[in-house]
């Protein structure tokens, strides 16, 4: 008996199904991961265009607006600076001794410095709206004006600088200066310094005594009615009565000693005339002279000793 023949081997036979059903499954596969691919795709463009749009509608406008704020903070901050640089010096000034000649110097010095401290603004904090950034970037660059205040802070420093440097030039002051600051005035006809040799009150250089006096003859004066001292010649023999004098003396308080033992003269037979104490100086003028012919040449001799050059 024969054998069978095997038809698998049969040359034109068509494929089995199980191969059919892979090859769909594999191109099945393929299209899903294509979708997947597109849907991803998809969705990167979709992010790309939002992330645009919100880098565009916000990220840069509020970059912006912080970026304007802080330089108009940072321009605050340098008028803040300039300000307070301003109000520091010239607290320095006011703290350095000696003091000034006019007090009232100190006075304005305070004042201006009360003033530029009250229109100081501080700089304030970022908000963190874009649009609250932009407005108060606005409000911020309206304010800090400063110079007003930093042109009467310069005034009041030079003011008090000057009445420093007078009461320097009128503190213990040497005979020369004294002379040369009087001689010449109105109604001022003669100028002598007083010596130990002609000191008609013999404290020249003593403890407590005057440093330096200058004696003056006024022609408002008969010196006709004035005697001199037994003893003595010239200008300084005279005394106050022919004119008046600026005693010198070494400190403030030695002046004022001074002229609290003038002042208790005053009004009675013994009085000498006018006197006030400038710097550590006491200008005084004869009592042979009308009040307002003493209050002229006391003005007088002070504006020339406390001039600057």
């Amino acid at each position: 008996m024969s054998e069978q023949p095997n038809n698998s081997e049969e040359p034109g036979k068509t494929e089995e199904p199980e191969a059919i059903e892979i090859t769909e499954s594999l191109s099945q596969q393929k299209k899903l991961a294509a979708r997947k691919i597109g849907l991803i795709a998809a969705v990167i463009v979709v992010a790309a265009i939002a992330i645009g749009v919100w880098v565009v509608s916000y990220q840069i406008p509020h970059s912006e607006a912080e970026s304007e704020f802080n330089a108009a903070v940072a321009g605050l901050n340098e008028r803040n600076a300039e300000l307070d640089d301003a109000i520091a010096d010239l607290q320095e000034l006011m703290g350095s001794e000696p003091g000034p000649l006019d007090p009232a110097t100190l006075d304005a010095a305070s004042a201006a410095i009360g003033e530029a401290q009250g229109a100081r603004c501080d700089a304030p904090k970022m908000p963190s709206g874009t649009e609250e950034i932009h407005a108060l970037a606005d409000e911020v660059e309206g304010v800090g004006d400063y110079s007003a205040q930093i042109a009467s802070l310069a005034e009041a420093q030079a003011n008090l600088q000057n009445s420093i440097d007078q009461l320097k030039q009128v503190t213990n002051p040497t005979e020369q200066f004294v002379i040369e600051r009087i001689t010449g005035l109105p109604n001022i006809s003669g100028v002598e310094a007083v010596t130990e040799n002609n000191d008609p009150n013999g404290n020249l250089n003593k403890q407590g005594g005057y440093t330096a006096t200058v004696y003056f003859s006024s022609d408002l004066v008969n010196q006709d009615e004035v005697w001199p001292s037994e003893g003595y010649t010239g200008i300084p023999a005279l005394g106050t009565d022919a004119g008046g004098a600026v005693e010198v003396y070494a400190t403030v308080e030695d002046a004022e000693e001074r002229d609290a033992y003038l002042g208790a003269f005053d009004g009675g037979m013994l009085s000498t005339g006018s006197h006030t104490v400038v710097g550590t100086c006491v200008v005084r003028t004869s009592d042979y002279l009308m009040a307002s012919q003493q209050k002229d040449i006391e003005a007088a001799v002070i504006e020339s000793l406390t001039r600057l050059e």
